[in-house]
């Protein structure tokens, strides 16, 4: 759906909602110019290069998934199995990228504000932000239907106003044959109910709870390719959930440029106390200017204390 309070609804209730022309096209076409920075163009990869290839497993993926001398950790279950393979998480790039276009989707107006509107909630933190590559062949990426456990380490609340959001935005078309996810729902029996296909245009969003029967399915489509980022919130006193850490990255260049262009509403959704909190002095609004060369501090500079 596209109306906004409707889709915002639709996820309290029934806890998924697809969101179609979330983010422009023109706004994603623009980034995806520099998705191939990080992985190969689906014509490459699919032509055998083995350089193309060789990229993808290796410079355009997590180091905690790139193959090892432990080839047993990337053996392959019989085709047509639903199962999970490490080979399954091949291209997976972590946030901040060398592209200013990429890391901005992720905090895309758009996207915050239908998040806030879902989640009855302005102060949120962004906890989850990666890029996911998939190209047909790969491997079989079937998988059976679960739910994301495995963003927090107690027991979901799943009551109002206890919400994580989980998302994917779609880089690319996402359609039957290149991978779009399967929904079941909330407290769905399984396997008796029918699944869904979260097929969508790119600049569509894939929002839903941590309550949400879903899984991951394969690539069929000769050619194919889907690439799609996770956008994941919470509330900000939720400190019991979390994902990707992003602190570790403060000191590199590609957080630098990006966290330099953001305003104090951006930098909040990674944590960053806002202008105002008890916590700036005039000497770490210095040093705030020295570390983000170029950034706008006037905000924080203009709320300390007299």
């Amino acid at each position: 759906m596209t109306d906004l309070q409707a889709a915002a609804e639709q996820w309290q209730t029934r806890g998924w909602v697809l969101v179609h022309d979330l983010v422009p096209v023109d706004d994603i076409d623009l980034a995806v110019n520099e998705l191939w920075e990080l992985f190969p163009t689906p014509d490459e990869y699919h032509s055998g290069s083995s350089a193309a290839s060789t990229r993808f497993e290796t410079e355009s993926t997590d180091d905690r998934y790139r193959p090892t001398d432990n080839r047993a950790a990337f053996e392959e279950a019989p085709s047509g199995e639903l199962s999970f393979r490490a080979r399954q998480f091949l291209g997976l790039v972590m946030f901040p990228y060398s592209s200013m276009l990429l890391n901005r989707l992720h905090i895309h107006p758009n996207i915050v504000s239908f998040a806030q509107l879902a989640m009855e909630e302005t102060d949120l933190r962004l906890y989850q932000a990666r890029t996911w590559g998939k190209y047909t062949g790969v491997t079989d990426y079937g998988q059976p239907f679960h739910q994301d456990r495995n963003h927090s380490i107690v027991p979901d609340r799943l009551e109002k106003g206890w919400w994580n959001m989980e998302g994917f935005l779609y880089l690319s078309d996402v359609e039957d044959g290149v991978g779009a996810t399967e929904i079941l729902g909330s407290g769905s029996t399984l396997p008796i109910a029918k699944p869904i296909s979260a097929s969508g245009k790119r600049g569509s969003f894939l929002a839903y709870r941590p309550d949400i029967w879903h899984r991951g399915v394969n690539l069929t489509r000769p050619g194919g390719a889907r690439f799609i980022m996770s956008t994941s919130f919470r509330h900000a006193g939720h400190e019991w959930i979390g994902f990707d850490s992003f602190q570790q990255h403060s000191n590199r260049g590609p957080w630098s440029k990006f966290a330099a262009s953001c305003s104090p509403e951006e930098l909040a959704l990674f944590g960053a106390p806002l202008p105002g909190h008890p916590y700036w002095t005039p000497e770490l609004v210095d040093a705030f200017e020295e570390r983000y060369r170029g950034i706008d501090a006037s905000p924080w500079r203009k709320r300390l204390p007299l």
